[in-house]
């Protein structure tokens, strides 16, 4: 069983934002509690307290102004902070387990659309893949939950994903997916935690082009074959686009085009 960890980051409704995220964090059930520890060890390490205690929230973290962190003066310090949590992500061999996810949407690119709707379904799509490419190459059935922040979008996403099990979506059913979504207080839970940083940081990437916290995660994106499938990036195609998603994208396509055309 792989557990998808989820969070947003951006606002759907503010119109002064460009970008909605929904990124999360899939890991093998085996490795949920190493992957706790080693993030409660390195929280324990920014001596603010019980580690049990301090909630990892990236834009509060970043800004200083909520919580714990407003103790934090040094935005520096802030940020050491925000790396070395995205650091315990890996890559190492034995953190093969886990795999990350984003959907970055362009609201204005896919209105008059929902954009948590859009990068739900997207998202969801991209974990059933994943297990059901998995599951190919072990010859065995491959499971998945989703477990998410408790939010206002709880009731309308549990009712879209129960409509995905009976009609299906755009890409068929998610065969591979156990139940509808979990919703838990992110304070009770360190990966959905986890998960919020990785949805800030490549909310940052693309509402902000900053890719400090970001450009390390590359590597651990769902991928194969040289391309990025755990990374979307939903947008209006009018401008190339050179960020990871699409240009592995486009270079699989080229290749595809080229392999095609008689000598």
């Amino acid at each position: 069983m792989h557990i998808l960890y989820m969070d947003d980051s951006g606002s759907a409704g503010n119109t002064k934002e460009q970008f909605f995220v929904l990124g999360g964090i899939a890991v093998y059930e085996r490795g949920i509690y190493h992957q706790i520890m080693e993030v409660d060890n390195c929280v324990a390490n920014f001596s603010l307290g019980q580690a049990k205690d301090i909630e990892l929230h990236g834009s509060q973290m970043y800004s200083g102004n909520e919580g714990i962190w407003h103790t934090v003066r040094s935005r520096g310090a802030r940020e050491q902070m925000i790396h070395s949590a995205l650091s315990t992500l890996g890559p190492r061999k034995e953190k093969e387990s886990i795999r990350l996810f984003a959907i970055a949407v362009n609201k204005q690119a896919i209105s008059p659309h929902d954009p948590v709707e859009i990068a739900f379904e997207e998202i969801c799509n991209r974990f059933n893949l994943f297990l059901q490419r998995i599951g190919d190459r072990r010859n065995e059935r491959q499971r998945g939950l989703l477990v998410m922040d408790e939010s206002k979008y709880e009731k309308p996403l549990q009712s879209l994903a129960r409509d995905f099990r009976v009609n299906g979506a755009r890409w068929g059913h998610f065969k591979n997916l156990a139940e509808v979504p979990f919703f838990v207080d992110s304070k009770a839970s360190r990966l959905v935690q986890m998960a919020d940083l990785v949805a800030w940081a490549t909310w940052r990437k693309y509402e902000h082009k900053d890719g400090r916290f970001f450009d390390p995660l590359i590597p651990l994106f769902d991928a194969d074959g040289g391309v990025i499938h755990g990374l979307v990036h939903r947008h209006d195609h009018v401008d190339e686009c050179f960020c990871p998603a699409c240009s592995t994208r486009s270079r699989r396509d080229n290749k595809t085009i080229s392999g095609n055309v008689k000598k």
